[in-house]
């Protein structure tokens, strides 16, 4: 067997210009690769030839090649025109009664009302007279009881498909064991979104290549399934008429109650067609569970290699319930019009699978982290988990080897056994193998959530360094945890002030604890001298980079590469830290099945795409169903009809949404925000104050001194242009005159990961819950330099009959000798060794984003930029900042 393909870039070529006339229909980087680039996952990264583009390429051009089956020629467009915004939707398609069949939208929303609020029959009978007697028999209500309620609910559930009961039965020691699975019809589920007329115009249908030019040459990027690898092959595959239908799958078991003796077993589904900010949403065209599959336990029998293997043919035998239907259609297509009276033939295919690596072992029937081997998409040893390279170090599983001995009748159990023992698999028959166009290691996806933060981080990097740190005794778990609680607060990340003994389940923490846990500890373990723990955080600061990476919301080669390089980087400082502390044994599945990450991306798209985050979160509204809504007998039946509610419900509320958007027209022009300066909005307004009761309020600060001469200074060789060739006068500023202090800065800037708009909300404020908070921000000197610093006061003042809005602040300067330690751990020094000197003041409008800096233990002048809080950032300093490209 060959090995898998390699996931490394390939030499970028510069296309030569071109006449201009219309764009040839051509296909992506068709060029024929050379010798050396034969088998490499990129080639389709390679710079397309295209004619008929502008002699002209600007830099940031995009470029879009769509797949031959959507017969459309490139498009080429200027950044400022580049958009993938949907069509528009005609108001007269709308549903004018989406409420129906309640009577009246009254109706409908007292029935969502009730069913998020999970009232039960006698608190609905009360509300109901209540509203009877308040409004004096005039309500628009027109349920009287509850019993009106549950008609309406019956009436409108035949808006989706229902869950229907289905039984699955196989023997086990001789004996039939009959499971109970609920499921909706998946395919006929999909329809129902394809029929909405403002959720069809949201569709994509065919797989596209997205470049961008870097101003010597194309880059292509991914981001969306349809702008990856795996669906332009999967159209390949199809008739030139067909529509893929590309579907997300999850499965995985939660606990219902609090002490876990009830579980649940939900399947949830989305559509990749739809983009990420709609699949990955909470509304309609979201995620859906579609299914409950049967939970197979028995104290008696747990443990015992048959009742294992018995456990898989249970919940392979239920899937296929669920995926009978598009497997008929993925065969034959189906003709369809759609909700843009486009008539379509679909093609069902799944193209992602996703869950944690406990779910993959059963959806590739692997035999988990004690098999030979482990790993659900290759053939990795169990002893060579902890080897990583920049391509995948062993073959890629295929199904027909598997599939040829379990048709071998000649073979016994045993023997069967012992012939997949070295694959790591059971002997079951695999439902995805009956799918066409689905290659079941190919869709298993890469899950960073339990693979990084509820995996590698948590159970082994952290819980290393947890116990290295106890090691050190009671002073180091002091310090650490102290300096945990000096990293300053940061919008959407967690602030701890003891990490050294806690543990969670909520991913998310340990996710925010690895971004800054090298800069809070590193002090201690050179201090005290402990080789393992510096060490370790040389695995942890690789990790971290990977975590990041891992993170891009779009990836182009560059990206691609310096993940891979890290890999290899991450993988050589774990065999050593290994060696040396042999103690831990690093072979485990999720050491090594990061090693797919890159593949996965250039065949699905950027990992959020097949996060298991989005799907977990939709846990928590089964728990509130079952704590709130279920007599906690026959639950699943119970949980599947409130579920169905909830899925009209949204769709529903989705109709009158739309349907309010369209009558209402368009919006009242805004009001005028008189503290609105370019990309930044300035909030919490102060009274006006004199300079001279600003200088007597600060007079203690240093940074404060000469505040309004400084001011003064600054404003006339900055503002006070000559004019005409005549000298300036200088104007000066009195004691007396007014300014505006502001306490909060809501800045705008431009990501350098995604090339869209995102909002840092920073705060310069004495007092913000209890505590003083002056963030820190990167800004322009001038039109080629950035720098560093702290924010110490927000105002705007009026000179010469303008309103300038400033900021004091205290510069803080790039340490540009980095120490060894500083290369080692990735540490992004900076310095402020007199703040007084380094005062200075700034118009807000150079400000470019807010940036999370915290005080280094070990010297006091010093400070680290945390530059893995966002992707942005990571990529930002790297770029501005070439000392930290490291």
């Amino acid at each position: 067997m060959l090995l898998a393909p390699s996931v490394e870039d390939v030499p970028e070529e510069v296309p030569p210009p071109q006449q201009e006339e219309a764009p040839a229909l051509v296909v992506a980087g068709d060029a024929q690769p050379s010798a050396t680039e034969q088998g490499l996952r990129l080639p389709t990264f390679r710079p397309p030839t295209v004619d008929g583009l502008p002699d002209k390429l600007m830099a940031d051009d995009f470029l879009t090649i769509a797949h031959p089956h959507a017969k459309k020629p490139p498009v080429h467009k200027r950044f400022d025109e580049f958009t993938r915004a949907s069509p528009t939707v005609d108001p007269a398609k709308l549903n004018q009664t989406p409420w129906h069949p309640f009577k009246s939208r009254a109706d409908f929303e007292f029935a969502e009302f009730v069913l998020n609020a999970a009232l039960n029959e006698g608190q609905v009978d009360a509300l109901l007279a209540l509203i009877d007697r308040v409004s004096g028999g005039r309500s628009q209500l027109s349920f009287r009881k509850y019993s009106d309620l549950k008609d309406a609910w019956a009436a409108a559930s035949r808006a989706a498909p229902p869950f229907l009961k289905h039984t699955v039965s196989a023997p086990y020691k001789k004996k039939e064991r009959t499971f109970t699975l609920y499921c909706r019809p998946l395919f006929e589920w999909s329809l129902g979104l394809l029929k909405d007329p403002m959720l069809a115009s949201k569709f994509v249908w065919h797989a596209q290549r997205l470049f961008k030019y870097n101003g010597t040459s194309w880059e292509r990027f991914v981001d969306e399934p349809n702008t990856a690898d795996g669906w332009w092959k999967a159209e390949d595959a199809l008739p030139e008429d067909a529509s893929p239908l590309m579907y997300v799958l999850y499965a995985d078991k939660t606990r219902l109650s609090s002490f876990g003796t009830q579980k649940g077993y939900p399947i949830i589904a989305r559509i990749a067609n739809l983009p990420s900010d709609i699949r990955n949403g909470e509304e309609f065209g979201g995620g859906q569970v579609v299914g409950f599959l049967p939970i197979v336990e028995d104290e008696n029998e747990e443990g015992k290699k048959g009742f294992t293997t018995y456990k898989r043919i249970i919940w392979h035998e239920s899937f296929w319930i669920l995926l009978e239907t598009i497997t008929k259609y993925a065969k034959t297509g189906y003709k369809f019009t759609c909700g843009d009276d486009v008539t379509r033939i679909l093609y069902p295919i799944v193209l992602i699978l996703v869950a944690d690596y406990e779910e993959q072992a059963m959806m590739s029937l692997n035999r988990g982290p004690k098999g030979l081997s482990p790993c659900p998409v290759c053939l990795v040893p169990q002893d060579k988990q902890i080897f990583l390279g920049l391509k995948p170090q062993y073959p890629y599983r295929e199904a027909a080897p598997v599939q040829a001995l379990l048709d071998n009748t000649e073979l016994t159990k045993r023997q069967l056994d012992e012939a997949l023992k070295p694959m790591g698999l059971r002997p079951v028959e695999n439902v995805f193998w009956k799918l066409p166009y689905c290659n079941v290691y190919r869709a298993l996806s890469w899950d960073r959530l339990h693979a990084y933060h509820g995996g590698l981080f948590s159970d082994h990097l952290f819980e290393e360094f947890q116990q290295i740190v106890k090691k050190l005794g009671r002073e180091a778990i002091v310090e650490v945890n102290q300096q945990f609680d000096n990293i300053p607060s940061w919008p959407n990340l967690n602030h701890f002030d003891a990490v050294v003994s806690v543990h969670f389940t909520d991913g998310q923490k340990y996710e925010d604890i690895s971004k800054a846990i090298v800069q809070a500890s590193y002090s201690v373990f050179r201090r005290m001298k402990s080789q393992q723990g510096y060490m370790l955080l040389k695995c942890i600061r690789r990790y971290i980079v990977l975590d990041i990476l891992a993170s891009l919301e779009v990836h182009m080669g560059a990206t691609l590469r310096l993940y891979a390089a890290q890999l290899v980087k991450y993988s050589q400082i774990i065999q050593e830290y290994a060696k040396k502390f042999p103690d831990k044994n690093w072979n485990f599945p999720k050491d090594h099945t990061h090693q797919h990450l890159l593949d996965d991306i250039v065949e699905k798209g950027v990992s959020k795409n097949f996060n298991t985050k989005p799907f977990e979160k939709m846990h928590g509204a089964i728990k509130g169903i079952y704590q709130d809504q279920t007599n906690f007998k026959n639950v699943e039946a119970q949980i599947a009809r409130i579920e169905h509610q909830l899925s009209v419900t949204r769709y529903k509320r989705s109709q009158i949404n739309a349907l309010d958007m369209a009558l209402l027209g368009p919006s009242k022009e805004p009001k005028v925000d008189l503290f609105r300066f370019d990309h930044v909005h300035l909030g919490a307004p102060q009274k006006p104050a004199s300079l001279s009761a600003i200088e007597a309020a600060h007079a203690t600060e240093p940074g404060f001194e000469r505040f309004r001469l400084r001011l003064e200074e600054y404003l006339n060789r900055r503002f006070n242009i000559p004019q005409d060739g005549h000298a300036q006068r200088w104007e000066k500023i009195l004691p007396t005159e007014a300014i505006v202090e502001t306490r909060y800065i809501q800045v705008d800037y431009e990501s350098r990961v995604t090339w869209k708009l995102y909002t840092d909300n920073l705060r310069c404020n004495p007092l913000f819950h209890g505590a003083p908070r002056y963030d820190h921000i990167i800004h322009n000197i001038n039109h080629k330099e950035v720098g560093l610093a702290q924010l110490q006061f927000v105002f705007v003042c009026e000179f010469m009959g303008t309103r300038y809005p400033l900021a004091l602040v205290r510069r803080l300067d790039v340490v540009k000798t980095r120490r060894t330690v500083d290369r080692d751990l990735g540490l992004c020094r900076v310095r402020c060794t007199n703040i007084r000197s380094a005062s200075q003041f700034i118009p807000i409008t150079s400000i470019v984003r807010g940036a999370l800096i915290t005080p280094d233990a070990g010297k006091a002048s010093d400070s680290f930029v945390v530059d893995t809080v966002d992707g942005d950032m990571f990529l930002r300093l790297r770029q501005d900042f070439p000392i930290w490209d490291t």
